[in-house]
């Protein structure tokens, strides 16, 4: 496996409709996602500039028009955002299809986003015959340049083991503060970010966290 590092210039018409937010925003790190439907819920912890008001940041994000929600959660010096989008009315760039093309192929996982005023940095982990492929779809969609290409091993990761849904509401409820003292979001608040009922993410939780706990105790 190899793990590539690109540069993706912050100038592209992509970044256009997220362009105040992006200079508010001192750095952002973890940029995650998954789909829910043909929507893509994005995690991403941001620390904003000295003298930005974040509610006025987080009220812009919401007059996208296909941003169907969006919120902050207070985390020490920083927060998290959360972001549901509609894939179905957002402008992605035209030829976004070639990295489905190449995901057919292969393991290629976008594994996180990072920014900061510098520019824009994504790391992605492909199976080593791909990277060719790999390399090329992102420079040709993003006009992106590799910064680096390193091997990649992945290590024994009890969270493998978890069902797709089952990892993303734990890493939902983990990162938006669901089992911190006291807690940050309740659990209804989790289930709306989800778009699930209470009693569905309780049981995914349940379920998740005692698979989690096999897998480490046994």
């Amino acid at each position: 496996m190899k793990r590539i590092k690109f540069s993706i210039p912050i100038s592209l018409d992509y970044f256009n409709a997220f362009r105040s937010f992006l200079e508010a925003v001192e750095w952002g790190y973890g940029d995650t996602y998954f789909l829910l439907g043909s929507d893509v819920v994005k995690l991403v912890e941001v620390k904003f500039k000295e003298g930005v008001k974040p509610e006025e940041v987080l009220g812009e994000l919401l007059k996208i028009p296909y941003v169907k929600d969006a919120k902050l959660i207070p985390k020490n010096d920083h927060y998290l955002l959360y972001v549901r989008a509609n894939l179905l009315h957002a402008s992605l760039p035209e030829n976004v299809s070639r990295f489905f093309e190449v995901q057919k192929r292969g393991m290629v996982v976008f594994e996180k986003g990072t920014f900061s005023t510098e520019g824009f940095y994504l790391y992605v982990v492909c199976e080593e015959g791909l990277l060719g492929d790999v390399i090329s779809a992102v420079k040709e969609v993003y006009g992106a340049r590799v910064v680096s290409v390193e091997d990649y091993t992945p290590g024994e990761n009890p969270l493998l083991k978890l069902t797709g849904r089952q990892f993303e509401v734990l890493l939902l409820a983990y990162k938006s503060g669901y089992f911190d003292n006291p807690r940050r979001v309740t659990l209804r608040e989790l289930s709306q970010m989800l778009g699930l009922s209470p009693s569905t993410v309780k049981e995914h939780l349940r379920k998740g966290l005692k698979r989690v706990l096999e897998e480490v105790i046994e």
